[in-house]
């Protein structure tokens, strides 16, 4: 008996220190385990990181395999990209040697990111603040009693002729060429001074020879005159993209329509075909829409006629053809649109194009906005507004651009040549973010998305 108590006894003792030793090893084990799930955890964000400070993060090296030792273990991390869908599964490990011996503990976890191009505006869409002129040859010319009291930018010379100035207290006015000044002409007044004058290649009184401008000149500025210019560019358009994804466009038609809306194209060709100018404002109203499967609006073109008339828009339009106001138009547009001509636009005989009746400085471009585009390149003038018309917006000419004889134009205007004559006013209006249509500077910008639910 005394034997048979000691053998029972002897088994439990065992059994309890087995059942002891197994849960200090299991316990152990565990914390292996969640230090190295840890590490695994640091490793993937190390990798995120990598990615994120990448010189280039759409190269497939941009997330090389490394590791770093920590004091009871390893951390490693790496990532591969997918080229076809740019798509990056991003791995952490953390090991750690197992207390129980054999092989190490391990663990890894992974996540995804998509790599996206983005074109995002460069500093040369300031262009849109002035009335540019590209001007390759020749001289600018300013004259009889014109007073242009908004920023102008001339990228070759500027001419004043007869009793034309420059005017404005937050008026500035870059030349890269020289500044010429004839008669009874000046930039600002001894009362009343520029912000800024920058002209690259000096100022001449007449025939006179070259020389720094100053207020020898009849040039006076708040800051000092500086020969250095901000070296803004003419930025490109491309008619042949805006023709064939212009909604609504020559390649993509109203999908519900009212009326008889002008029509766009002739025969599907970027070739100016419509055979008379496109009249937006005719006597009968019209509506064009263009909406998506879901029923989204994407672009519209509407006209409601009336004293004033009502022209609705949205989106980016292109008419391969030629575009006129004309004939006593009064008309207010709601909407913020791009249109695009092929040819020229023009408005004549006291037309009004309005963001706000009564075409005045209650205007807001940040809620009504129409930009024109005139496409021509084979008419010398592209864009031409004359004989006491109004237009509110935004005004871009692959050619020259023409204003005479009591207009009035608020908004930037660019052009190869511009030409101001008898009379004419320009009002400066900020217009905030630039409508996607309308011809910009960019640069392809590259983001990264992290894939939600992509962590496993």
């Amino acid at each position: 008996m005394a034997i048979g108590v000691s053998m029972i006894l002897g088994i439990t003792g065992t059994t309890a220190m087995i059942y002891s030793s197994e849960n200090v090893r299991a316990a152990a084990s565990s914390k292996s385990d969640e230090r190295a799930f840890s590490l695994a955890e640091a490793g993937l964000n190390y990798a995120y990181s990598t990615l994120y400070n990448a010189a280039d993060p759409t190269m497939p090296g941009a997330v090389p395999q490394r590791s770093e030792t920590v004091d009871d273990g390893t951390i490693s991390w790496w990532g591969t990209l997918d080229t076809q869908t740019n798509e990056w599964t991003l791995t952490g490990r953390g090991s750690l040697p197992n207390p129980a011996g054999g092989v190490p503990i391990i663990r890894t976890i992974h996540g995804r990111a998509t790599i996206a191009t983005e074109s995002v505006g460069t500093d040369n869409n300031a262009i849109w603040n002035y009335i540019y002129a590209e001007a390759p040859s020749g001289c600018t010319t300013l004259s009889n009693s014109v007073d242009v009291n908004v920023p102008i930018y001339i990228k070759g010379s500027l001419c004043l002729q007869n009793s034309a100035q420059i005017s404005g207290l937050n008026t500035v006015l870059q030349v890269g060429g020289t500044l010429t000044l004839n008669n009874s002409s000046h930039v600002g007044t001894t009362s009343v001074k520029l912000a800024e004058v920058h002209v690259a290649g000096g100022c001449k009184l007449g025939g006179g020879a070259l020389h720094a401008c100053g207020p020898s000149d009849q040039v006076f500025s708040t800051k000092p005159t500086t020969s250095s210019t901000t070296g803004l560019e003419k930025p490109a358009v491309d008619l042949a993209y805006w023709y064939a994804n212009a909604k609504p466009g020559p390649k993509q038609a109203c999908t519900t329509s009212t009326g008889v809306p002008p029509a766009f194209d002739n025969d599907f060709l970027l070739n100016r075909s419509l055979p008379a100018a496109v009249n937006l404002s005719p006597a009968l109203p019209y509506d064009c829409q263009v909406n998506d499967a879901q029923g989204n609006l994407l672009g519209r073109i509407a006209w409601t006629p009336g004293s004033p008339g009502t022209l609705t828009i949205s989106g980016t339009l292109f008419f391969d053809g030629d575009i006129v106001f004309q004939n006593l138009v009064n008309a207010v547009y709601v909407g913020r649109a791009t249109i695009y001509a092929s040819g020229t636009i023009s408005l004549q005989n006291s037309s009004t194009l309005c963001g706000v009746a009564g075409c005045d400085s209650s205007w807001n471009a940040t809620q009504n906005l129409l930009a024109f585009v005139a496409g021509s390149s084979t008419d010398t003038v592209g864009f031409s507004i004359a004989n006491s018309s109004t237009f509110q917006g935004a005004i871009y000419a692959v050619n020259d651009y023409s204003e005479q004889n009591g207009t009035s134009v608020w908004g930037p205007i660019i052009a190869r040549q511009v030409s101001l004559e008898n009379n004419t006013q320009n009002h400066y209006v900020p217009l905030g973010t630039l409508l996607g249509g309308m011809p910009q500077s960019s640069k392809e910008a590259v983001s990264i998305v992290n894939e939600p639910g992509s962590w496993g």
